[in-house]
């Protein structure tokens, strides 16, 4: 038997091996799970990069089943987390998109989405959303008329308000699987309407009081500067309606979290994310930036997901920004005019909060072209016509300042 024909069976030998193993899997693989098979899907999921570490255990835990969900949102599947037959074999073909693809358009509804609300997810993103009994609205979903239209239904979860320069629509999602719930608000402007921060003039107040006294349509919780002011910490680059709150920030090698990298808002309704040294105070002001936070990481940037958010968890732990689930609130832009706040829900028997990778792809799903991670945990707060609707008000922290779109005098001042 000649060298060639020893090769050629060894190759048909290792082929029936690799065959044998993959039938040998018992599907479905779910979370609970665990052996060689486990350890084989991770391995792989590492390679496209669905992983950052090869410090793996031969369990199929939440974070596993998180991941896999990942890859079938990438890759256009329903979102189960389990792996069957037919996915195996995609995982390991060379037809499988990577994290760092771009992502497939869906060809069924999420499962998470499918429970929506009874207003349906638009055809694309730039779709005005159907608002069930609205008057007569334009092309854009604006109201046709100089009038103001509400709707409050907590029970299926889905809030709105129309104007001629204004559209808000929250909706209200739970995964029970995932232990999570979330709020994505789409919020359209028009005309002069713009972004505003709320300011106390210094003293510390509910958000609910807070966006009351305003009259806000629309508040929710920002990057809490005051805290880090007040404490005497490293403030970041900090503007508000054009006036300078703090121009100073952290240096590149600086550690801890946040690293205050700033998104910023432009007066033609456009907003850009920036890492912490890219300019000065002034230099936004020169830009022409009405506001500024700072707090990070930058979830997405230019249409894909921030440096940070691409880093291994090694490199994470570097910039400060550890793996856990925390109440998560983030701010978006799709387009000029076109913005997403993204809310979650934490430290509950029903919703454990999000990952900051969550919340990145989250927004490039809902097809954010920049987005900044805002203060989270006990601060996080989402208020429409002046009542808090992610939690109790009485539960949100104590801030001097907000972000809000909008304000009607339909909102009750106490």
């Amino acid at each position: 038997m000649n060298r060639l024909t020893k090769c050629l069976l060894l190759l048909i030998l290792i082929s029936a091996l690799l065959l044998q193993s993959a039938l040998a899997v018992s599907f479905p693989l779910r979370q609970g799970d665990k052996g060689q098979d486990v350890l084989a899907l991770k391995n792989r999921m590492y390679e496209l990069h669905y992983f950052r570490s090869t410090k793996f255990s031969t369990v199929y835990n939440e974070t596993t089943a998180e991941r896999v969900r990942q890859l079938q949102q990438q890759n256009g599947l329903p979102q189960t987390g389990e792996v069957d037959e037919a996915l195996w074999n995609l995982i390991f073909s060379s037809d499988c998109l990577s994290a760092d693809d771009p992502p497939k358009a869906a060809e069924t509804a999420d499962a998470v989405e499918a429970d929506a609300p009874s207003a349906p997810l638009p055809e694309n993103v730039h779709a005005p959303f159907p608002v069930p009994g609205a008057p007569e609205r334009n092309e854009q979903g604006f109201l046709t008329a100089d009038d103001e239209y509400v709707v409050t239904d907590e029970s299926s979860g889905f809030w709105a308000y129309l104007s001629d320069t204004l559209q808000v629509v929250i909706r209200r999602f739970e995964d029970p699987s995932q232990k999570i719930i979330w709020f994505q608000t789409d919020v359209r402007t028009a005309g002069e309407e713009r972004i505003t921060p709320l300011l106390t003039g210094g003293s510390w107040q509910q958000p609910r009081k807070i966006a009351r006294a305003a009259q806000a349509v629309l508040a929710f919780s920002d990057d809490f500067y005051s805290y880090r002011k007040y404490n005497k910490y490293t403030v970041g680059i900090e503007i508000r309606d054009g006036k300078i709150i703090s121009d100073k920030t952290k240096k590149p090698t600086s550690s801890g979290f946040p690293k205050l990298e700033n998104l910023a808002c432009f007066p033609d309704g456009s907003m850009k994310c920036y890492n912490a040294q890219d300019h000065t105070a002034q230099e936004y002001l020169d830009m022409g930036a009405e506001n500024v936070l700072a707090f990070g990481p930058i979830l997405v940037t230019n249409g894909q997901l921030g440096e940070h958010m691409r880093a291994t968890q090694e490199e994470a732990k570097q910039y400060g920004y550890y793996h856990y689930r925390e109440p998560r609130c983030a701010l978006g832009m799709v387009a000029p005019d076109h913005y997403i706040v993204l809310t979650v829900n934490g430290r509950q028997t029903k919703s454990k909060g999000a990952y900051l990778d969550w919340l990145a792809w989250k927004m490039l799903e809902l097809g954010a072209q920049e987005a900044l991670n805002l203060d989270g945990g006990g601060t996080v707060a989402l208020l429409f016509m002046g009542e808090s609707i992610n939690v109790k008000a009485t539960t949100s922290r104590n801030t001097s300042h907000l972000m809000s779109f909008g304000t009607s005098e339909l909102v009750p001042v106490q």
